[in-house]
C-alpha cells in the first residue's frame, strides 16, 4: 500500500492511502482499517513531505559498511524546520564550502513504542520512504550531538515522495543521481545494523509516535552538490525523490 501526506485545498494536511482511482483519507495511522473521505484520484492530489509538525526525525551515523564502525548506532535528531518534500528546492546557505547529498531510506512509525526488541520492531513501522540527508561537511560531524549544525539548515532534510508499506528494508536497491548521472548504486543489505535493530535501538532512548521517522543511514558513495543541480534519490518499491539545488 502506498501512503502519502496530502495537502487539501483548505490548507489542511491529512494522511491518505493512494489509489489511481479513489484515494482514501486515513484518520488514524495506528489502525489503517479506519477510512475517512474519498479524496479522488491520486494524480490530482497535492502530495507533501510525509511528516507532521510534531514528527521527530532521527538520523543514524556510520550504519553502512565502508563508514566508521561503532559498538552501536549513533544518531541525532533532524530539526523539523529543516524538512521539505519532493519537488521543493534545496537551498545552499552562503558560507558553506562543501555540501553533499546523502541518500537513505527511513522507517515511518505507525504505532507508539518504547524500549521494544528487534523482533517487535516491524509491528510498529507503518512503512518506508526516501530521504536525502543534505549535509554541509565543512562544519564537521564529530561534536555537538544530538544537534549537528551541518545537517540542520532549512531544506537539508528531504523526505518522500510516498510511504510504501510493502517493502524489504534490508534488501532494497538504493540509487542517487545528480543531473541524471548515477553516483550511488547500492543495496541496503550493506547496512551494519538491520532496520529492526535500528528501530529497537532508538526506542531504548525515546518514545516513538505515529509519524516519526528513523533514517537508516547513508552509504559512503556520495558527492558534493552545487546550485543548478537536480538530485534524485530512488529506492526500489518507493519511487524517486527529486529536488533542484539553488543558491541561498
Amino acid at each position: 500500500m502506498r501512503i502519502a501526506r496530502i495537502r487539501l485545498g483548505t490548507g489542511e494536511e491529512v494522511w491518505a492511502g493512494l489509489d489511481p482511482e479513489h484515494s482514501i483519507e486515513l484518520p488514524d495511522l495506528e489502525d489503517l482499517g479506519r477510512e475517512g473521505r474519498d479524496l479522488g484520484p491520486a494524480d490530482a492530489l497535492n502530495v507533501v513531505k510525509p511528516v507532521t509538525a510534531t514528527s521527530t526525525v532521527v538520523c543514524l551515523l556510520g550504519n553502512w559498511k565502508g563508514r566508521d564502525g561503532r559498538d552501536g548506532p549513533s544518531f541525532f535528531v533532524k530539526p523539523n524546520s529543516s524538512l521539505i518534500g519532493d519537488g521543493e528546492d534545496i537551498v545552499l546557505p552562503g558560507g558553506c564550502r562543501t555540501v553533499v547529498y546523502e541518500p537513505e531510506i527511513a522507517a515511518v512509525i505507525g504505532r507508539p513504542c518504547r524500549d521494544i526488541t528487534p523482533r517487535e520492531a516491524r509491528a510498529h513501522v507503518l512503512g518506508w520512504t526516501c530521504v536525502n540527508d543534505v549535509t554541509a561537511t565543512d562544519l564537521g560531524l564529530s561534536t555537538n550531538f544530538p544537534f549537528l549544525p551541518g545537517k540542520s539548515y532549512d531544506t537539508f532534510g528531504v523526505l518522500g515522495p510516498v510511504v510504501e508499506t510493502e517493502l524489504d528494508p534490508d534488501g532494497t536497491a538504493l540509487r542517487a543521481r545528480i543531473n541524471g548521472r548515477v553516483v550511488t548504486d547500492t543495496v541496503t543489505s550493506r547496512m551494519n545494523w538491520s532496520s529492526d535493530e535500528v528501530v529497537s535501538w532508538v526506542s531504548r532512548f525515546m518514545t516513538l509516535r505515529p509519524g516519526d521517522l528513523i533514517c537508516l543511514g547513508t552509504p559512503p558513495e556520495i558527492e558534493p552538490i552545487r546550485p543548478g543541480d537536480v538530485v534524485e534519490v530512488e529506492a526500489a518499491g518507493i519511487g524517486t525523490l527529486r529536488n533542484r539545488v539553488v543558491a541561498g
